[in-house]
């Protein structure tokens, strides 16, 4: 009988998805870990009793637990990243990370000049910015949307004049789209922030960036079907509530991080048996720009969380008390969610913690009817001027809160597969469709 379990993010992201994959993987006897969304952008922690640690970025959450990754076509594939991250994972004692990867040979591939222009329309905003990480995820799906079959395809790191092609045509029209930010850009770099002479924009040539990309090709194995498999868990990136179409505009990401993806996917299968897993943690945080009603100044100093250091283009975790509103949002946005992970319970330890029980303005938070990016754009501006409701809770009563919105399975007290605590999952039988915007209004 195949299985899935199905992972997805109901906060900002840093829900904790890759300790509660690592540990899904090891506890229920996975095979195989799924990336069905996002890309390089994610930063997925796993630490081991031993002490190693790793943060997953590409490859799946379940390596160290000797589980193979499968990245789907949905998938934003950065090659240079990659390297980096295989290079990690082999000091952490991974024989032949390269060897534990198939790739779906659609993956959009993020290059370099991808990458300079998330940045430099970043900067540009100047105080306005988005929040963004800079790998240029959106700009490469903008890039795809706009031009189609002219993007570069990871089945393109094997064909060298294919390749070489695409890459002069991206780079004449990015030179053409730059152009328009040459006025918008910090002249001097403030505060380390570069200039646009500093990137050496007409210095670059397809030929140099095709070199390292069709080196990194050399070491892929694709694959447009998904491995043989009894049990899968699928890794999902980033989180609900910066999904592109139910996020709050314009601080998202450029692509679909609810289940949609892996729901279609787990359909494909004939997977007989699925569970949904959404995950919190015990307290709501936010790493870039946009609005969080329930933050606190103290919290966010108090909390320690080496797997979310302060970056340049998004500055340092921001911390909050659990979200009640948000989350009841995030678990519509993906309904039916069969089971919810509790993370980072033991981060309360010490504090008088609070729960977010609503705002002044609202209780509830309106799902989208359709594609209404102006309907999401009046949501954060809700946000913006909400002012969070909160009680004190125990742990007990923190989770039976969040117990409301689905059963609780699996409970964080710690940063190892060790710390947690597990009910039986709820399995439902025969997926067959993804659920529909009716469904979960």
């Amino acid at each position: 009988m195949r299985r899935a379990i199905v992972t997805v993010g109901l906060g900002f992201g840093d829900e904790g998805k890759g300790a509660t994959v690592d540990f899904l993987c090891r506890h229920h006897g996975a095979d195989l870990v799924v990336r069905y969304s996002g890309g390089s952008q994610a930063g997925h922690n796993v630490q081991l009793p031993d002490g190693r640690r790793h943060t997953f970025s590409q490859f799946g959450a379940g390596t160290l637990a000797g589980v193979s990754t499968y990245l789907a076509a949905p998938v934003v594939l950065h090659p240079t990243a990659l390297v980096r991250e295989a290079a990690h994972l082999a000091e952490q004692g991974v024989a032949d990370p390269f060897g534990t990867l198939t790739v779906h040979p659609r993956c959009l591939v993020s290059t370099w000049l991808h990458q300079a222009a998330n940045q430099l329309r970043e900067l540009a905003r100047g105080d306005a910015r988005h929040g963004s990480c800079g790998h240029g995820i959106g700009e490469t799906r903008s890039y795809w949307l706009q031009h189609g079959d002219d993007a570069v395809f990871a089945h393109d790191l094997r064909d060298p004049v294919a390749l070489r092609e695409k890459l002069e045509l991206l780079r004449q029209r990015f030179l053409l789209d730059m152009d328009k930010l040459a006025g918008k850009l910090p002249r001097p770099a403030g505060a380390g922030a570069p200039t646009l002479a500093e990137y050496d924009l007409l210095g670059i040539t397809a030929d140099g960036l095709a070199e390292p990309l069709l080196e990194v090709g050399t070491l892929l194995q694709f694959a447009a079907d998904l491995p043989d498999h009894t049990t899968a868990v699928y890794e999902g990136a980033q989180g609900v509530l910066l999904d592109e179409w139910f996020g709050f505009h314009p601080y998202t990401t450029w692509s679909t991080v609810t289940a949609h993806h892996a729901v279609e996917l787990v359909v494909r299968s004939g997977a007989e048996e699925v569970c949904v897993l959404g995950l919190t943690r015990a307290y709501t945080t936010r790493h870039g720009a946009g609005p969080l009603p329930s933050y606190e100044e103290p919290l966010t100093a108090s909390i320690r969380d080496e797997g979310n250091p302060w970056n340049r283009w998004q500055g340092s975790l921001r911390a909050g008390w659990l979200d009640l509103v948000l989350l009841r949002y995030a678990a519509r946005v993906c309904a039916p969610i069969d089971n919810l992970v509790v993370s980072c319970l033991d981060h309360l330890d010490g504090k008088d913690a609070q729960v977010c029980i609503g705002y002044d303005r609202c209780e509830e938070l309106p799902l989208p009817a359709g594609p209404d990016l102006a309907h999401q754009e009046r949501l954060t501006s809700l946000l913006e001027e909400a002012v969070a409701i909160c009680l004190p809770p125990t742990k007990d009563s923190l989770l039976a809160m969040v117990g409301e919105i689905a059963p609780v399975a699996l409970v964080a007290h710690g940063p190892t597969h060790l710390d947690r605590d597990c009910m039986p999952l709820r399995f439902r039988k025969r997926v067959r469709t993804a659920p529909s915007v009716e469904n979960r209004r």
